[in-house]
């Protein structure tokens, strides 16, 4: 073969490769990772990010630390994955006009962008228990520790243990005090009229929640006796005084999960999102779907 011939050769088979070469030496590396499974691309749709933000907003001030807010959006994709995964009812998502509503047109677009950046800030991450989605819970103030549950919507939630917040007692939801006349208090419970509400036993957890408690041979839980008379908190402390009944109430809340207050004065000192959710929920992963 003539030396002419083999250059034109050459010459056809470098043009036939050349644009392979440039791809590779553009693109390589992405290639590469994609092949590695390391190839990142978005993990929710746009669809799903609305829908997060609108139950984000329903749920905590945007005037909270970011890292707070973080870490609220985080339970809110695990409590929608986990009720996608059994089937339950999703959770209310607001709409813009409900947002403008809850915040003023002049703070929509404010509060709007701070609850679409926490949403995409965290992603496709969740909170699981043996690869689940837990079930999540949070509340405004606890009475100084959040309360244990075992089992929660009908499912076991060993990481769901009593922490401790010492900072909650220095929210203004802290504590509060209802009075009530006697009639009041034994209408509002469903009691007889000539009940004896000045005596009643209780039983109370470690964190200082009413469990149980039993007046005029009716027993009731702590959580029915807040719903039953209007209390922030199943941690109350009953009292009669100058024939009324004085009930003390320390927290705001049910108490089970993350104390938003306390959150938030840890993002304060410098925590982040995810040391947040680790110290309210022990032993649950934080993971990427």
């Amino acid at each position: 073969m003539s030396e002419k011939l083999k250059t034109i050769l050459s010459i056809l088979i470098i043009l036939l490769i050349l644009p392979y070469m440039i791809t590779y030496a553009l693109q390589g590396n992405l290639l590469f990772e994609a092949e590695k499974g390391q190839f990142q691309k978005n993990v929710e749709t746009e669809e799903e990010t609305e829908v997060f933000v609108g139950i984000l907003a329903g749920q905590i001030s945007m005037d909270a630390p970011i890292e707070e807010i973080r870490a609220q959006a985080v339970l809110v994709r695990t409590e929608y994955m986990r009720r996608q995964a059994s089937g339950e009812e999703q959770e209310s998502s607001l709409s813009m006009e409900e947002m403008a509503s809850l915040w003023g047109s002049q703070n929509l677009q404010m509060y709007y962008e701070t609850a679409k950046s926490a949403v995409t800030d965290t992603e496709g991450e969740i909170l699981t228990y043996e690869g689940a989605p837990i079930v999540t819970a949070f509340h405004k103030v606890s009475a100084g520790s959040t309360r244990a549950a075992t089992r929660l919507n009908g499912e076991e939630t060993p990481y769901l243990s009593s922490v401790i917040c010492g900072m909650d007692i220095t929210s203004p939801d802290y504590l509060s005090i209802r009075f009530f006349t006697k009639k009041e208090f034994s209408e509002a419970l469903g009691l007889s009229q000539d009940a004896d509400v000045t005596t009643w036993t209780e039983e109370r957890d470690v964190s200082g929640y009413v469990t149980s408690i039993c007046i005029q041979d009716q027993s009731f839980t702590g959580d029915e006796v807040r719903q039953l008379l209007e209390l922030p908190s199943p941690c109350f402390y009953i009292k009669e005084v100058e024939d009324r009944m004085r009930v003390v109430v320390k927290g705001k809340g049910h108490g089970i999960g993350m104390s938003q207050y306390a959150a938030g004065k840890q993002a304060d000192e410098g925590e982040k999102y995810e040391d947040i959710l680790k110290y309210f929920f022990p032993g649950a992963e934080l993971q990427k779907m």
